[in-house]
This record gives C-alpha cells, structure tokens and sequence, in this order.
C-alpha cells in the first residue's frame, strides 16, 4: 500500500507528464487519476483541485531551482564583496545556469517532461500559468539583476535586462534542443561542456558596449 507521499508524489509524476505531453488544458484530473492509478479523492486530499494542483507540478520544480540560483548568485555576490571587488559576469551567469542541469537537463527524475511543459506554457499562454511563473521567477530576476548592475557598470539597468532576457531565450532553447539538429561535423560535446559554451556565449553579450 501507497503512503500518502508516495501517492503525492506518484499524481505529480504523472499530472507532469500528461500536461507536458498534452497541454494543461487538455489532461482533465481522471485522465491524471486513471494514470496514476488513484481515486479522485486522493487529489483532492493531497492538491484540492486542478487548479491547485498544476500549482504543485511546477512548485516541486521551481521552488527548488530558483532557490538553488539565488543562494548561488548571493554566495558570488558575497565572495567579491569580501575582495572589495564587483561579481565577474561569468560568475554570475554561472551561478544562474549550473542548478538548471539539476532540475531540467536530468530526465531520468522528469526533468526532460518539465522543460517540455515549461516549453508548452511559453508557447500556449494561460494567465493563471503566467502569473505563476511571475511570482516563482520575480525574486530570482531581482537578484540575478542585481548581480549584474554590479557586474556590468557600463550597461544601464534597462540594457541588463534585456540581456537577461536574451540570456534566458537561450538557455531555454539550448535545453530544449541540446541533442536536437545537429549537423553531422560537430564534435560530440558533454553536457557541461555545453553550459561551458552558453555561459561564454551570454557573458560575451554582457560585456560587450
């Protein structure tokens, strides 16, 4: 028998698959049941609706990522003030980049069915899931901002936050097709070796006048 964290976890698992698979709109709460193999009173139990529970599915990604990104990029921050100097951009991007491998580049624990559903939101706009992201990624954009006012005193704040945006686009294309469309002459490359290139490539963007 299922403990109730089990059975949690187990309506996660597969409300994740299905809403990356078929869109949020599509995957009703029995076709997440008849997956998971529960009844409709555990999700009530556990989530108290749909709604409550796509909540959860992207809340047991984000919470921990963006945290993760945040403690990282504050530990940079702290490193160089204690040097008496600014963060490195590289620094900063990298604190950024690296906990997005633990969360979305790792598909053996759903991370490959969360960054398909994070694909499928950007690509189907719902206001409630937009709102959402909003307040999960809020927090995380004022710090990484901060970080790179420091980093890169010639840009003003308005140019850093394009190059943010910019910076995101790509990290978020290169997870969605990292193994994708890939000429035949290109050298085979690990997956860090790939971060390696991304936080080069942003970097790049950063210093640039």
């Amino acid at each position: 028998m299922n403990s109730p964290v089990d059975t949690k976890s187990r309506i996660l698992d597969f409300a994740e698959q299905l809403f990356s698979a078929d869109g949020v709109d599509r995957v009703s709460i029995r076709d997440i049941t008849d997956a998971a193999e529960v009844n409709i009173a555990a999700v009530n139990y556990h989530f108290g609706g749909k709604d409550e529970l796509i909540a959860a599915v992207f809340d047991r990604r984000l919470k921990p990522l963006n945290q993760a990104r945040i403690d990282a990029i504050v530990e940079v921050e702290r490193v160089a003030a204690a040097g008496d100097k600014a963060p490195k951009v590289e620094a900063v991007l990298e604190a950024f980049v690296v906990p997005t491998i633990s969360c979305c580049a790792d598909g053996g624990k759903g991370g490959s069915a969360f960054e398909k559903l994070i694909g499928r939101c950007l690509a189907e706009p719902r206001p409630e899931i937009e709102s959402l992201l909003k307040r999960q990624f809020d927090p995380l954009v004022e710090v990484l901002h901060g970080a790179l006012v420091k980093a890169c005193p010639h840009l003003s704040r308005t140019e850093i936050f394009w190059r943010m945006k910019f910076t995101f686009g790509a990290l978020h294309h290169w997870l969605l097709t990292r193994a994708r469309f890939l000429p035949p002459w290109v050298e085979d490359t690990t997956l860090e070796e790939q971060m390696t290139k991304l936080i080069r490539f942003a970097a790049a963007g950063f210093k640039a006048r």
